[in-house]
């Protein structure tokens, strides 16, 4: 099966980020990349169309996005797509009151990988700091382990990194698929 695993630029954070001349925190300083085309991610039509091409490309996807982004995703989403949240224990303080301290995952598992027994049983929330690598938007291995669980990902399968950024997808991929224990003395 072909998959893909999508962290775009956020809605209305591309620029800043990945833009040529973006700010990051200020002065430039903490951007973790530099795309001529990152002002697109700025529109809401540009993350509608990922979610088009993803459902038309490939059988099963998950892309990371912000809460806020939810209501742009889930307009074009499938209604097979489920929403699943990545509690960030260590997330920064913002300039709000309230701490963003989760970010969303809209993923779309293949049809014939939804049912129970059809792969490792995991819940749709995930706990687990964010890394400090210096490389902004960077996702923890864990993370991407329980996405490519939540795709019911196969070692046979095609696995698509559409924002390859900090690599963690093909480290993840590169430890190979995790087997369930089959024996009595193996879940204990």
């Amino acid at each position: 099966m072909r998959l893909a695993i999508a962290d775009p630029p956020y809605l209305g954070r591309a620029h800043r980020w990945y833009g040529v001349g973006g700010r990051g925190h200020g002065g430039g300083r903490g951007r973790a990349d530099e795309h001529d085309g990152a002002r697109a991610w700025d529109t809401p039509a540009r993350h509608q169309q990922l979610v088009t091409d993803l459902t038309a490309g490939f059988d099963g996807w998950a892309i990371a996005l912000p809460p806020s982004s939810l209501p742009t995703y889930l307009a074009v989403a499938p209604p097979a797509a489920r929403v699943m949240v990545w509690h960030r224990t260590n997330a920064v303080p913002s300039g709000q009151r309230v701490r963003a301290a989760w970010e969303a995952v809209l993923v779309l598992t293949p049809e014939s990988r939804r049912a129970h027994g059809t792969g490792l049983p995991l819940d749709d929330v995930l706990t687990a700091p964010c890394p400090r690598t210096g490389f902004t938007g960077a996702k923890p291995a864990v993370w991407t382990r329980w996405v490519l669980d939540a795709l019911g990902h196969q070692s046979d399968d095609d696995v698509v990194d559409l924002f390859a950024g900090s690599g963690a997808v093909t480290a993840a991929l590169n430890q190979g698929v995790l087997e369930l224990a089959t024996t009595p003395e193996e879940t204990r």
